[in-house]
């Protein structure tokens, strides 16, 4: 026989028996390589649910990969916080999955620690964000604020986060500050903070240079201007001392105590007891005489006067001299 022909049979009979045992090799061995899970003992994840993709190394086909990757493991700590799952919960997720589990290797911890991604909100950005908040009705140089303090800052979630005051806040008429601030983070509220601080303005206001007493009229050696603190009291405060000069105090006031428009009244033109001069006119006839006022008199207001020449009372208008001018 040909050597050539025998060796072409050889071929032929090689190439068969390759073919037979390729279709006869098990199922299992043309299917893609098993799917490996390995799960990390400790894991930060940042969403406020748990998925095996953020804890676990996975190696499976593209389908098998995704799927494994959205296995939900349940909520997440607070962030900042930990949380423990059990290695057999784990297992119990991933078989839910209805894999074959000859196909399937999973490594896993008997317990996972998973910690949740935070963020840390800084006081400086809470005072900054306050100041903001006030100067919309207290306008710039009308304040400063004094012993800032904030309290309930904890972790938030990672995101974009955002303090919202209380809008119905105001002021009141003392120095004292406390308002309510809520933490936001993606449109989602996480928390509500306390602030507290104090409020002040100084500016140079009229403060007694000595001791007044009531009743007592103010000369320019009595007052004087000072720096103080005068937030809450802009509709009393005094800022000049030509404002309160011939004025009458209306209670005891101390050395470097502000004086308001509460504390003094406008100085009589003619005290009670005080003799002065009377007039009376009519006509072409012009009578003076001398009485005594029986009540305080003001320039433009009209008091009872007695007549010390005949003993009556009449009623007279208050010039700016301290002269009444009866009424008839």
């Amino acid at each position: 026989m040909n050597p050539r022909t025998n060796y072409k049979k050889y071929l032929t009979a090689v190439s068969c028996l390759i073919c037979i045992l390729l279709f006869n090799l098990p199922a299992k061995a043309l299917t893609p390589k098993k799917i490996f899970i390995e799960i990390t003992r400790t894991a930060e994840v940042t969403r406020p649910v748990i998925y095996l993709g953020e804890i676990a190394n996975i190696t499976a086909p593209d389908f098998f990969k995704e799927e494994l990757t959205r296995i939900d493991l349940g909520k997440s700590p607070r962030a900042g916080r930990m949380k423990q799952l059990s290695g057999e919960r784990i297992t119990a997720a991933i078989n839910a999955m209805g894999l074959n589990e000859h196909d399937i290797n999973i490594q896993v911890p008997k317990r996972v620690f998973i910690k949740r991604a935070g963020q840390e909100i800084d006081p400086a950005y809470v005072e900054k964000a306050l100041r903001q908040f006030l100067a919309k009705f207290l306008p710039k140089g009308q304040f400063k604020l004094n012993a800032f303090r904030v309290r309930g800052i904890e972790p938030y979630p990672q995101g974009d986060l955002s303090l919202v005051f209380d809008p119905r806040y105001r002021p009141s008429g003392n120095d004292r500050l406390s308002v309510h601030a809520e933490v936001w983070v993606d449109g989602v509220k996480q928390d509500r903070l306390t602030v507290t601080g104090r409020l002040s303005q100084i500016k140079p206001a009229v403060v007694a240079a000595t001791r007044l007493k009531r009743g007592q009229t103010i000369t320019p050696a009595d007052v004087t201007l000072q720096d103080m603190d005068v937030f809450g009291r802009h509709k009393d405060l005094i800022t000049s001392v030509d404002q309160v000069i011939g004025m009458m105090v209306t209670r005891n006031i101390d050395k470097g105590e502000c004086i308001t428009q509460r504390e003094f009244k406008q100085a009589p033109a003619i005290e009670k007891g005080a003799v002065i001069k009377l007039t009376a006119k009519k006509d072409r006839l012009s009578i003076i005489t001398l009485g005594i006022c029986k009540e305080d008199g003001y320039p433009g207001q009209t008091v009872t006067v007695q007549n010390l020449t005949s003993g009556k009372l009449v009623r007279g208008l208050v010039t700016s001299d301290g002269t009444v001018e009866v009424v008839f």
